[in-house]
């Protein structure tokens, strides 16, 4: 099935299926970026808002980077943040949550030629853990807090807008987005994207296509190639739990998403765009409605 899209993808790239469209810019509308504040833990965050140019408004889009990211950080999340509001996409995108500073192991002099304890458990093919399991447990709480409050705001405030509601994450962020789905702590949207998913922690990371498997929504999963290996490492897995899901289409693709291939940008934009506007929009009481025709 994947290699059946990629050779569909690059036939349609050959025939030029992907091709930007030619922009019907609504006059009255205003695409410059509108730069607001929202309050998380007391604290002012920064929200970016791009409004529709188009004919029409299909909806809006919610972006939410990476940990330690901001709003506008480049790459393809703002690349996509920029061009979605002239196909008719409402586009928000919120500063992302703090990323700590990684721990910093350090060994006095005096301690280098000294025996060791033998307390440490790893084994020395094993990657060095980063954070003990309170620790990390912790900082995944706080980060799930954050975003929970953030998009809260964010989605109430979508609601006022027509059209299909997506949001768009990527990295460790499309692992904590997926959590708060898992757990009803967020408003489905009708498309979620994720790009390059994974979670920094291995036992956590191991569970993202099991959450996949029990989200009752339509999923773009775009994985690039030269991405997190957390993320690779958990890609076939999701192909399979989106090959079986039954009640929805959702899709898989891996992709060259690096800054010198702009033209993987501009497929991913206009697949999110295509599979976004022909979305049905979920049926409260029946989630397995929400399919693309």
């Amino acid at each position: 099935m994947l290699k059946f899209i990629r050779v569909l993808l690059l036939l349609m790239l050959a025939y030029g299926l992907f091709a930007a469209p030619t922009v019907q810019a609504n006059p009255t509308a205003d695409a410059e970026q509108q730069t607001s504040q929202i309050q998380i833990d007391g604290k002012p965050v920064t929200v970016l808002t791009r409004d529709w140019q188009y004919r029409i408004h299909r909806g809006s889009a919610i972006f939410i980077p990476a940990p330690g990211d901001n709003a506008m950080s480049p790459g393809l999340l703002e690349y996509l943040r920029q061009q979605l509001n002239l196909l008719g996409w409402t586009t928000i995108s919120l500063t992302p949550p703090p990323q700590p500073a990684e721990p910093n192991f350090t060994t006095e002099v005096t301690e280098v030629n000294k025996a060791g304890d033998g307390k440490v458990q790893d084994s020395g093919n094993a990657t060095t853990r980063k954070r003990s399991d309170t620790d990390w447990q912790q900082l995944q709480q706080s980060q799930q807090h954050y975003l929970q409050q953030g998009l809260t705001q964010l989605q109430a405030s979508s609601q006022a807008l027509a059209g299909k509601k997506l949001l768009i994450a990527a990295g460790p962020s499309a692992a904590l987005v997926l959590n708060l789905l898992s757990n009803n702590n967020i408003v489905a949207p009708d498309l979620l994207v994720l790009i390059n998913p994974y979670a920094d922690e291995a036992n956590a990371n191991a569970q993202i296509p099991k959450l996949l498997a029990n989200l009752p929504l339509a999923v773009l999963d775009l994985q690039s190639p030269d991405a997190n290996s957390a993320s690779l490492a958990t890609q076939s897995q999701r192909q399979q739990v989106y090959d079986s899901h039954p009640g929805y289409h959702s899709r898989q693709l891996l992709m060259g998403l690096d800054l010198t291939q702009a033209t993987a940008y501009d497929v991913c934009l206009h697949l999110i765009n295509q599979m976004g506007s022909s979305i049905v929009a979920i049926d409260k009481e029946n989630p397995a409605k929400a399919v693309s025709p």
